[in-house]
């Protein structure tokens, strides 16, 4: 399966993604991986420590999403995390995830995580649409067959976004 995470996002937009549970701390340290850092950040100790870091040793994954913080908050001292900036970026990255899980084998949890961290960091948004109730039951069993009224609610938002349906339509 395709990363989610291609390595051309900066740091600030995989911050905002992992604030809002789009991504996980192994997206993090596999962006990190693909990413190719301008002079501004690439020789930054946070940065090397995900370049470098293993996936597979739970120690040092679990450290990635400090990492990061530490990286956005040294090198974009500028940036605030409840800006309408912010929101822009966690608009786009939702409606991005929202439109991978149309035409990939994510599970319906892994959308439905978003919820409750976007309406809290970013105060119930308009393109949130009705994603609560449609998430309301969904657990880690919940399969995609027996969630077909979150693709329903996935397609209703994009379309009420003005977004495409499509996986290449990206930003």
């Amino acid at each position: 399966m395709k990363p989610f995470l291609e390595g051309h996002e900066d740091p600030i937009t995989v911050l905002v993604a992992r604030e809002m549970e789009a991504i996980s701390d192994a997206d993090i340290v596999g962006w990190a991986g693909r990413h190719a850092a301008p002079p501004i950040y690439a020789d930054d100790s946070d940065y090397l420590q995900l370049v470098r870091c293993n996936p597979r040793n739970a120690l040092a994954l679990g450290k990635a999403h400090d990492h990061l913080k530490l990286l956005v908050a040294r090198r974009f001292p500028d940036f605030n995390d409840a800006s309408a900036e912010a929101r822009e970026i966690a608009r786009k990255v939702f409606l991005r995830r929202l439109r991978t899980y149309l035409h990939s084998d994510i599970e319906p949890l892994q959308i439905c995580r978003m919820v409750s961290p976007v309406e809290e960091k970013y105060d119930y948004p308009h393109w949130l649409g009705s994603l609560y109730d449609a998430c309301d039951w969904m657990d880690e069993r919940t399969t995609r067959e027996q969630a077909t009224h979150l693709r329903d609610e996935i397609e209703q938002i994009l379309s009420d976004n003005g977004e495409s349906l499509l996986p290449g339509a990206i930003e």
